[in-house]
């Protein structure tokens, strides 16, 4: 009998622009083709315990979240109620650049770290304005599942997938004044390595060196600091500017820095 009453009222149901199906038993779909065998019509979700069509699963609904915020992230994943648990996984949509060590709270469940392979906090680059990032809750952090090509820090410049350079000189200051600087924004100075290749691959980076610029690599001499863009191309002194050439000085001479960054 309650079989027949179902069908009954799903030949009927067709006949309803609005409806709601509440079953307290099992429900059985039966017939020859799998039209007959599928509920049509389902629009997404608006409550938690609301069926779930597979366009709606396909598409993220009721794990997506558009958020804002910078530092403090905060954005709300629909239907409600929504309620975290280890291992949830939700795809964020951000509005805005985020910050360093920046945190995560959806739908007022609490504020919780926002962290990247290695349980490091995730630096400036790591979330891009307007593309989705997917994050699993571990029980105690979010955790950045996807591995997108990051773009460099505002004022930087790729200069290899690994790490991005200054596109211009950040000002000038003694070895140890241009070290603190570095590290204040979230950098280093750069190796020679680093400042070299970044010069070869950008034919527009040597047009922005006008002087020495200090690097991070140690110098033969151990009271003086390496500085690179003029000076010697090895045995010979060399007159104008090049990516290769460098030299030595004292780390309490005043010069121009730039700094590098990991992507």
């Amino acid at each position: 009998m309650r079989r027949s009453t179902l069908q009954s009222f799903l030949l009927a149901a067709p006949l309803t622009v609005f409806s709601q199906l509440d079953m307290p038993v099992r429900m059985q779909l039966e017939g020859p083709t799998n039209e007959d065998r599928q509920v049509n019509g389902l629009a997404d979700p608006t409550q938690g315990d609301a069926a779930v069509s597979a366009d709606a699963t396909r598409a993220g609904v009721v794990n997506r979240a558009t958020t804002t915020g910078t530092l403090h992230l905060e954005g709300m994943v629909q239907p409600e109620p929504f309620e975290l648990t280890p291992g949830q996984l939700v795809t964020i949509v951000p509005q805005e650049a985020n910050e360093a060590g920046a945190d995560l709270e959806l739908n007022s469940t609490g504020s919780h770290p926002l962290v990247k392979w290695g349980g490091l906090p995730l630096d400036s680059a790591d979330l891009t304005v307007g593309v989705p990032a997917r994050l699993v809750f571990d029980g105690v952090n979010w955790q950045l599942l996807n591995w997108n090509a990051r773009p460099c820090p505002v004022g930087s410049i790729p200069a290899n997938a690994g790490h991005c350079v200054d596109s211009e000189t950040r000002g000038t200051g003694t070895y140890y004044e241009a070290v603190a600087a570095c590290v204040d924004r979230g950098g280093r100075l750069c190796s020679f390595g680093e400042w070299s290749s970044a010069c070869r691959r950008d034919p527009a980076f040597l047009t922005t060196v006008t002087n020495y610029e200090w690097i991070e690599d140690a110098a033969n001499n151990p009271n003086d600091g390496k500085v690179m863009g003029r000076g010697y191309n090895g045995p010979d002194v060399m007159e104008g500017l090049a990516c290769e050439w460098g030299w030595t000085q004292a780390p309490t001479i005043v010069s121009l820095y730039r700094c590098c960054y990991d992507r």
